[in-house]
């Protein structure tokens, strides 16, 4: 056993986020830590790093434990090279190294004592055994998976963008020998590509691992064991991620059984206590408050926020041309990118897009006033009131609550209202009392993201939105993308989510930055790339048009999903009807049943399957089709 936690339990003020945690993790196992947005993953592996303390509870630690995690050093002024950087991760092989170099100085001088033919065999041994002949390769392997060239080595590490830098502490950590490996939400810094490498890394490693993430493509097949957080408690799941969602499921329903059966018979006890509690049985009516006393409560089923819309409202119409830009020249890590010609007119919803690296977020630094540029002109239209969304800058009222930061930003006193959105993003119940200085780095992300959307801007920019977002609060954001009236510009890595919101490029090459309409990915390869392909760039049409390109491979995995997702509900709902058409031939029912509500939940369950077959049709339609 690496890990033991046994009752743990952690407060901040009054708000319990972990609620006696009873969790085991093993050598070798490979865990997916889930659960909604603010139920505290973050806090729980700090816990298990030993950087944050419990309140109440154990927690042992293996006595040879060694636990990587994504430093948390700034890179920003680092001059060391990214290959000196990542160096670090074998400090303890480079130690060696440098003992067995020294031996063999000595026995080039003439030292051939046994002490020393033993000390260097021995060393030799150490090393064959922890990587101490095969870290290079290790290293190199992990700068091209994470998107980097072999030239990128010699770079000083300050030279890079700070999605880079994020990449950069990922790959130490993962080069870290340690036998186990925490991840918090890995693959906020990765597109498309990387998170691939990224899952096969986790799919082959060795070691015990604890990985924080929102993205199945990095869990499916790397994880074989799961663990749910919600509402303070942890549930764990035996299997991968496949398996944890039928098994979570099947949870599902069970609890929301039971829930619905206490919920039913402590209605009809409070009923009895109501009636009786003055009368003859007043003595009953007592020992049914005192087994309601004592009665150990089942929780409500695990749910989100139900039918939340999130309004982007603006009240100023800017002009035509929201944006001209033109001869523009960025500085991006020590090359220059230019923009010849970018034109936002309003209402337009523009996909940002290029690999990691290419200076995306200086573009849009430089479009909001935040950086400076080199060359060229930046010229605004009337009436705009932008806001820009930077994970990495949030600017909040550290000295505020949430319920405090949230109200003056929708401008309203109404308690349910500000409650109703902070549980949207992640910050429900009690957690509205809670101040914006003690959030995390991803929480405060998370606020910041709703304070940029409710600013009544008829301008966005938003960078990487989806980062620290469950599912739910990602179909929320996207709903209200697709809404917004305004002029939007999005990066993502999540190409779905870009493509089922914006109709235009702005794609950012090595060298040159180019604008298209439709989605058009293909615009940030370098020319030479184009040509080869044997014709000029042109733009892709969004979804809807491009019948005949066949889906992509997040298409594909999200299309097989929900296949695996509707036939475990058809299953489960023949299974359902079976049950009720035997209650139905029973000949007591009539007696023991509430026939009234029998006979509404049958037909409701009739429309249900009928529902879900015609989804079912709907997806293998489209699988077939792409």
């Amino acid at each position: 056993m690496r890990v033991s936690l046994a009752g743990v339990r952690r407060r901040y003020g009054e708000r319990e986020v972990l609620k006696g945690v009873d969790w085991q993790i093993h050598d070798g196992e490979r865990w997916a830590l889930v659960g909604p947005n603010g139920s505290g993953k973050t806090t729980l592996l700090k816990i298990l790093a030993g950087r944050e303390d419990h309140d109440e509870g154990e927690v042992a630690r293996a006595r040879d434990l060694r636990i990587a995690t994504v430093p948390q050093d700034d890179l920003a002024a680092v001059t060391l090279s990214a290959r000196q950087y990542l160096l670090k991760a074998f400090s303890d092989v480079l130690s060696r190294e440098r003992e067995l170099q020294a031996l063999h100085d000595r026995m080039a001088e003439g030292d051939a004592s046994q002490e020393t033919l033993d000390a260097a065999a021995h060393l030799q041994e150490w090393l064959h055994h922890h990587g101490g002949y095969t870290y290079e390769t290790d290293l190199e392997r992990t700068l091209l998976g994470l998107g980097f060239s072999l030239e990128d080595a010699d770079r000083p590490c300050r030279s890079f963008s700070g999605g880079e830098q994020m990449r950069l502490k990922l790959g130490r950590a993962l080069l870290d020998p340690a036998n186990l490996l925490l991840l918090d939400e890995p693959g906020n810094h990765l597109d498309d590509r990387q998170r691939a490498w990224l899952g096969d890394f986790l799919q082959t490693s060795p070691r015990a691992f604890v990985v924080v993430s929102h993205d199945p493509e990095i869990l499916e097949g790397a994880v074989d064991h799961v663990a749910l957080l919600s509402d303070g408690r942890l549930y764990t799941f035996r299997g991968d991620f496949a398996s944890f969602e039928v098994q979570f499921e099947e949870m599902q329903k069970t609890r929301e059984r039971a829930y619905e059966q206490q919920q039913a018979f402590i209605e009809r006890t409070q009923e009895f206590i109501r009636r009786y509690k003055a009368g003859q049985r007043s003595k009953q009516a007592r020992g049914r408050q005192k087994v309601l006393s004592r009665l150990e409560r089942v929780e409500a089923p695990l749910r989100g926020p139900q039918g939340f819309r999130l309004d982007l409202r603006f009240e100023e119409i800017p002009g035509e041309d929201v944006l001209a830009v033109e001869n523009l020249a960025l500085d991006v890590g020590g090359r220059t990118v230019r923009a010849p010609k970018l034109l936002l007119k309003r209402g337009q919803k523009v996909a940002l897009v290029g690999p990691n690296g290419s200076g995306k977020t200086t573009l849009i630094r430089a479009l909001v006033g935040d950086a400076g540029v080199s060359a060229g002109s930046i010229r605004w239209g009337t009436n705009v009131r932008l806001a820009h969304y930077d994970q990495h800058q949030q600017r909040l009222p550290l000295g505020s609550t949430l319920f405090e930061a949230v109200g003056g930003l929708l401008q309203t006193l109404n308690r349910e209202l500000i409650l109703t959105y902070l549980g949207a993003f992640g910050f429900g119940g009690s957690r509205a009392e809670q101040g914006v200085g003690s959030l995390s780095g991803g929480e405060k992300a998370r606020l910041h993201l709703l304070a940029v959307l409710l600013a009544k801007a008829n301008v966005l920019f938003l960078d990487e939105p989806t980062n620290h977002l469950d599912q739910t609060a990602k179909e929320i954001l996207r709903d209200a993308l697709l809404r917004y009236k305004g002029t939007l510009v999005l990066v993502s890595h999540e190409e779905d989510f870009l493509t089922s919101i914006t109709g235009h490029t702005w794609a950012v090459g090595p060298q040159t930055i180019r604008s298209a309409a439709g989605y058009a990915p293909e615009l940030a390869e370098p020319e030479e790339a184009q040509e080869q392909a044997g014709s000029p760039a042109k733009s892709t049409p969004r979804p809807a048009e491009r019948k005949s390109a066949g889906l992509s491979k997040n298409e594909r995995f999200r299309l097989e999903r929900r296949l695996k997702e509707t036939e475990s509900r058809m299953a489960a709902l023949h299974a359902e009807r079976a049950e009720m058409e035997k209650r139905f031939m029973d000949p007591d029912a009539v007696f023991a049943e509430d026939w009234h509500a029998l006979n509404r939940r049958f037909e409701a369950l009739k429309s249900e399957i009928a529902s879900a077959e015609e989804e079912w049709l709907d997806v293998t339609t489209k699988l077939e089709q792409g």
